[in-house]
């Protein structure tokens, strides 16, 4: 069965065991709301990740979710949202951050929840960490078009999220543990790089099939359109980007694909997107971007992607970078090669292949490991 039916029915089910199970009331602290959403008890989650095909994840307590509004930075995105999770019953060891990957529609994002919110407040506040899981400058409450892949408005906005959760009673102010997939893999480093910048101890990051070197792996391997999600991907980081940077959309798509983009980021379902934006997605570009890719002059796109890459980082905090070795949407070699280069630098960065999988299913398989890599780093600190 295909395994987005299968998170659909895990959802599904998962809200017909909730009931009308509701979270207890949380103080706030001041700029920020806190809405009881739902309460998952430990034998729904059993059921999702079941359904949803995440194996070797115990479930150590129920979890008690709220939808978070925060001021975020100060950058037109006001305000933020996400998904913030507890442990019911127990104290929070700290905060976990997951960043959720691409989404073109405003509505799914962790705070709705979706599945990807449920799943991570399932992994993480199930097993005792206090879960942020933002929703992204642009999506959820935050108004204006999402500025895919721009690093400067993500990771600020995550920062904000993790640091009103540790204002929150209860929630301690260790140093946060970060994990994320797809866009969220990167949206982990960028996040990872602005944290250390600003001398804040991280305890580490687990980012999972993540593009990192966008100019020099990522977009070159998306402009062959070897899988149907490359020419979204793309056409996204046009739309998102070009209003946030001050250019016309039809400086980088062609007049016509433009009018085409428009009309599908304003909320088409994904398939719909992927069934009408070309199979080739240089068919999607006017002159310069496509050039600039490939050495022969420059483009502001191109120069974006290059601006925003996250490869030649060095991090201070331990990394995990995971992969499936058959992933298509992202290739394998962004974590392969970005952490061999990061341990040149000195840095303790580890490429972990997952196994023979594809984009979406190495996320379900990292996550039992990401669990037991915390776990073992918590014990370490003991």
């Amino acid at each position: 069965m295909d395994r987005s039916l299968l998170l659909s029915m895990a959802l599904a089910v998962a809200f017909v065991l909730a009931g009308c199970a509701r979270p207890p009331p949380l103080t706030a602290p001041d700029g920020v709301e806190l809405t009881p959403i739902r309460t998952i008890s430990r034998l729904e989650a059993r059921v999702l990740l079941t359904l949803a095909g995440v194996k070797g994840v115990t479930i150590e307590h129920p979890v008690d979710c709220y939808r978070m509004t925060y001021p975020g930075p100060d950058d037109g995105f006001r305000p933020q949202s996400g998904l913030f999770a507890v442990p019911r019953g127990a104290p929070a060891r700290r905060v976990a951050a997951f960043l959720h990957g691409t989404a073109t529609t405003r509505s799914a994002v962790p705070s709705k929840p979706d599945t990807t919110g449920l799943a991570a407040a399932i992994l993480f506040a199930g097993n005792g960490y206090a879960l942020v899981a933002p929703d992204y400058p642009g999506m959820g409450a935050s108004p204006g078009r999402h500025p895919y892949y721009i690093a400067e408005a993500i990771a600020p906005a995550v920062v904000a999220m993790i640091a009103a959760a540790q204002r929150i009673e209860g929630v301690p102010d260790a140093p946060v543990f970060l994990s994320g997939f797809s866009e969220g893999g990167w949206a982990t480093m960028a996040t990872l790089r602005l944290l250390e910048a600003e001398g804040r101890p991280v305890l580490a990051a687990a980012p999972v099939a993540g593009a990192f070197d966008l100019m020099g792996l990522a977009v070159p391997a998306a402009l062959k359109g070897g899988a149907p999600s490359h020419s979204t991907y793309l056409a996204y980081a046009a739309w998102g980007q070009a209003p946030y940077l001050g250019h016309r959309l039809d400086s980088a798509l062609t007049p016509e694909m433009a009018a085409t983009a428009e009309r599908l980021f304003a909320g088409a379902p994904p398939k719909e997107i992927v069934a009408t934006l070309p199979k080739d997605p240089r068919q999607m570009f006017g002159p310069g971007f496509p050039e600039a890719v490939e050495g022969r002059g420059s483009h502001w796109l191109a120069d974006s992607f290059a601006a925003n890459s996250v490869h030649d980082m060095t991090p201070k905090a331990p990394v995990r970078m995971y992969y499936g070795s058959e992933d298509v949407d992202v290739i394998p070699d962004e974590s392969r090669l970005t952490a061999a280069a990061m341990r040149a630098r000195g840095a303790d960065v580890t490429a972990v292949d997952v196994g023979p999988l594809g984009h979406d299913p190495s996320m379900l398989a990292a996550a039992p490991r990401i669990l037991d890599w915390l776990r073992e780093l918590e014990a370490a600190r003991r």
